[in-house]
């Protein structure tokens, strides 16, 4: 009844306890060793008032049995009272642990590490990262399995990390991790599923295939993996979870290193990928995802490359992206790329219409839900927004511009302290790495924070200016915040400068127009503002970045909204048309054929 007893009691501490499943084999194994010993020693030997001596010594007269008898009667009843009570509350309990057990084995998720790179040649690293992501988004393609984002999931790339840290970090109940080892044609791969909770291998492998066979590896891990966790969490394992596939083991290699080289967001590495993608192409012209990784780098390299003639970028983005859907219909990378070209033609409707085509086909697209998010976001539809970009965040909790996107639009819905919650985290994440954050940072705070505090944020972007010394956009500007009259006769100085050459408006610093607007509107010269504003404007329309839209909802702005040139403002970049082809922001309505109005 003892061993029964301490049996129960493990079988309900150890998922509270978070103890590992070893430890409750061990107790019973234990258990079951000690019971024939315990027989033997109760058989052989007997308690008496002098201690114990062997049962075939203990004279009748010297035996206690019949008064020990009778107190182990009692023993026994009231043990048998203990074990009805605690039987009564497990019962009574049973609900609040089949809830928890439910929580546990339902918990649906996964994070994939990024696979150790076991070749002689560093340079192969691009590889074992490539496969990496790619087993990601093949065990994306499970409908009822959680996969954590690859930014988060390579957050931890090189850091010997304890695993349960990792599943809390990105709250996920299994990680999976391994190591390639690509020699000439043939790859070695070896991959674990550990159980987050308590590091438990779950299953490992290896593989030693021909590197032709890459894709049949791919999936029969994917599916390996779903069988074991289907286990406990009821995962149906799908076929053809790769639905495009290339023989070409060239055309294969450059397209994983494309992704790499596009993942560094630089204007160097998206160039390099696009002379590589470019070159693959021409040997292998069937293969879907090299021509919409092409895309996405052309689409990309409008916004890193700094060069004037960039924007050829679109056209050949867009060229390379409808290629990949002639050949796979049902690409969502494809879409998403076709999706991002459009939006930055200022084509709202058809942008979207390809956002929704990317993630019928893949809802988990990460990079999709945040750039549908961002397009929504840019055309002042918050509340829709915000559905988007929190998806994105909780798919890829680590990813700083995922966390700073939704922030800045729950901060334009008025959620002010959440918003700068996660506006901050993206600033954390990114190490103040990044101007965009920073820069974010500023304009949202502009109507709300404290002097001490924009000057804080302004030293960070400062950190990410020109390397030369700016005219305008530098230290002065931090201090001439705290004095109003001095700030905006600084602005005006500026103003005249700008008009001047008006393209390098923001050549200083990315930020510097919008700031300038958000600081005029601060001072509540709104003359000035828009002046800087429409500055802002004509540049984006004849560069095709109107990255400034992301900002116009921001509470500084708010007062301007009903203004003249600020719906002018609206109508330039194609967003009334918008607005009456769908639905209008919920804070605009539409008067009559020719007119709105934006509270």
């Amino acid at each position: 009844m003892l061993s029964w007893l301490i049996l129960q009691m493990v079988g309900v501490l150890t998922p509270i306890l978070m103890l590992p499943s070893l430890f409750g084999r061990i107790v019973f194994m234990s258990l079951i060793v000690i019971f024939p010993i315990t027989m033997v020693i109760t058989w052989a030997f007997e308690l008496t008032p002098e201690g114990i001596k062997k049962t075939s010594t203990v004279s009748e007269e010297e035996s206690i049995l019949h008064t020990s008898g009778q107190k182990l009667n009692y023993a026994i009843i009231a043990f048998l009272i203990l074990v009805i009570g605690f039987q009564l509350w497990l019962g009574s309990d049973s609900d609040k642990n089949s809830v928890m057990e439910q929580s546990v084995h339902t918990d649906q998720s996964i994070a994939v590490l990024p696979f150790v790179n076991m070749s002689s040649d560093i340079e192969q690293e691009y590889f074992s990262d490539g496969l990496s992501e790619e087993l990601l988004n093949v065990l994306g393609k499970f409908s009822g399995l959680k996969v954590a984002g690859r930014t988060s999931s390579f957050a931890y790339k090189g850091k010997n990390e304890d695993l349960r840290t990792i599943g809390q970090d990105l709250k996920v109940s299994y990680i999976l991790e391994g190591s390639v080892r690509k020699q000439k044609a043939t790859v070695r791969i070896t991959a674990q599923l550990i159980r987050a909770s308590d590091g438990f291998n779950e299953w490992s492998e290896t593989y030693d295939r021909e590197l032709s066979d890459i894709f049949l590896v791919q999936e029969e891990i994917a599916n390996a993996i779903a069988e074991n966790m289907a286990i406990s969490m009821e995962l149906t394992p799908t076929q053809n979870l790769i639905s495009t596939k290339t023989k070409n083991m060239d055309a294969y290699d450059a397209y994983l290193e494309g992704k790499m080289l596009i993942s560094k967001r630089s204007s160097e590495s998206i160039n390099k990928a696009i002379k590589i993608l470019n070159e693959a192409v021409e040997k292998e012209e069937n293969y879907a995802p090299l021509w919409g990784t092409l895309a996405q780098a052309y689409t990309l390299s409008y916004y890193y490359s700094g060069d004037d003639n960039a924007a050829d970028g679109i056209y050949l983005g867009e060229k390379a992206a409808r290629k990949a859907l002639e050949i796979d219909p049902k690409s969502s990378s494809a879409h998403g790329a076709l999706g991002d070209i459009l939006k930055d033609q200022l084509q709202w409707e058809l942008a979207e219409n390809q956002y929704i085509l990317a993630l019928e086909y893949d809802p988990k697209n990460v990079e999709v839900l945040e750039q549908y998010g961002q397009l929504l976001l840019r055309a002042g539809k918050l509340k829709k927004a915000v559905n988007f970009l929190s998806k994105a965040r909780e798919l890829d909790p680590l990813g700083p511009n995922y966390n700073a996107v939704e922030g800045m639009a729950r901060s334009d819905l008025g959620e002010k302290e959440r918003g700068f919650e996660l506006l901050d985290i993206s600033i954390n994440l990114s190490n103040n790495a990044s101007h965009y954050i920073a820069g974010s940072r500023i304009i949202q705070g502009l109507e709300s924070d404290t002097t001490e505090n924009s000057q804080r944020l302004f030293s960070l972007i400062l950190e990410h200016n020109n390397p030369v010394e700016n005219e305008f956009f530098n230290s002065d500007l931090t201090k001439l915040l705290a004095d109003n009259e001095k700030l905006e006769q600084f602005l005006k100085t500026v103003l005249t400068q700008i008009k001047e050459e008006p393209q390098t408006l923001n050549k200083e610093n990315p930020f510097a127009g919008i700031i300038y607007a958000g600081l005029a509107a601060k001072l509540q010269n709104y003359d000035l503002a828009f002046s800087f504003l429409e500055i802002e404007e004509q540049n984006s329309l004849n560069y095709k970045n109107h990255d400034v839209l992301l900002y116009y909802w921001a509470k500084i702005f708010v007062p301007m909204r009903n203004m003249p040139r600020m719906k002018q403002l609206y109508i330039n970049y194609g967003l009334v048309d918008y607005w009456r082809r769908t639905t209008f922001p919920y804070f605009c309505r539409e008067d009559g054929e020719n007119d709105f109005t934006c509270n």
